[in-house]
């Protein structure tokens, strides 16, 4: 009797993970905006190195490496904050800055390196973590910089999180898996990617079961190691 008991148990909480099993939704996801493919102007950020080139006092240009704080050090103006401005505005506000020390303040505002183009990959990959955006690289390429997925991995619903230039969250979620499959257009599904993007990997439903039983019957119930192996490798035939 305490075995059918224990049973039902099981099944109740194997049919509990598939009906609350954690599916990402790509509309009317909580606190995301919808999706869109915009293309903001470049800001720049730590770790991004730029020339500030004076056309006509060239023995004050300079090359400089914006700083954690997000300022720049230039010699004859002292600081100037460049954190989250695009070329166009650092470069007026120096021209302004310049004006006060120099009769033709015309200025160049060359980026030279970008230090802050990185992604972030987690989830079920084999190496999560933050990995430099050096080529085009989409959300197949990122996957496979962080090693590749895990046989845990739901590889039809990969979340693509990136923010607007109002810092506002987005969410899209990918089917890689037609894409590895040649059943969808690489071109179109495989999304470029962004600096500061952050790729999630979900768990797949069985991975999900799995982890019920770990944590609801393994360590709370006396079943012997044989059973829990049986059933295990029974449930994989039914999700």
């Amino acid at each position: 009797m305490r075995f059918l008991s224990a049973f039902l148990l099981l099944l109740c909480l194997l049919l509990a993970a598939c009906v609350g099993s954690i599916r990402p939704q790509e509309r009317h996801a909580q606190g995301f905006l919808p999706w869109t493919e915009e293309q903001s102007a470049y800001r720049f950020m730590p770790g991004d190195e730029l020339d500030v080139k004076l056309i006509y006092n060239p023995e004050f240009s300079d090359r400089v490496i914006v700083a954690p704080d997000g300022t720049i050090e230039l010699a004859l103006i002292g600081p100037a904050r460049a954190l989250d401005r695009s070329v166009p505005e650092l470069a007026n506000e120096l021209r302004e800055r310049y004006a006060h020390e120099l009769r033709r303040p015309e200025l160049n505002v060359v980026p030279r390196q970008f230090g802050s183009e990185l992604v972030y990959v987690g989830g079920e990959v084999q190496r999560p973590g933050v990995f430099k955006l050096v080529h085009r690289m989409g959300v197949l390429e990122g996957i496979i910089e962080a090693g590749g997925f895990l046989d845990t991995a739901r590889t039809n619903q990969v979340v693509l999180i990136r923010r607007t230039s109002d810092n506002k969250p987005m969410l899209k979620v990918i089917n890689v898996h037609d894409i590895i499959e040649g059943k969808a257009r690489a071109d179109e599904n495989n999304v470029p990617l962004h600096r500061f993007d952050v790729v999630f990997v979900p768990k797949s439903t069985i991975a999900e079961v799995d982890l019920w039983i770990d944590q609801y019957l393994n360590r709370s119930l006396p079943f012997s190691r044989a059973f829990n192996y049986t059933v295990n490798r029974n449930s994989q035939g039914y999700f």
